[in-house]
């Protein structure tokens, strides 16, 4: 019996480990989504500048990147 008290002890430990580390991989998920978010955004913020910068109506901007994608 007591060899099963060991095996129980180590499956609950395991289990446990499996729930913090899925706990911080959906928070390693979080923030990553987040970063992305942010990195986009200052892309399309440094386009904009570039745009109002070199005087370029935003309608030719975008024909522009159509046509090229």
């Amino acid at each position: 019996m007591a060899r099963q008290k060991n095996y129980d002890q180590k499956i609950a430990t395991l289990k446990e480990k499996i729930a913090t580390k899925t706990e911080q991989l959906k928070n390693l998920r979080k923030e990553l989504t987040e970063l992305e978010q942010a990195a986009a955004q200052s892309k399309i913020q440094e386009i904009a500048d570039l745009i109002n910068e070199k005087n370029i109506d935003p309608a030719e901007a975008l024909k522009a990147l159509h046509e090229r994608f």
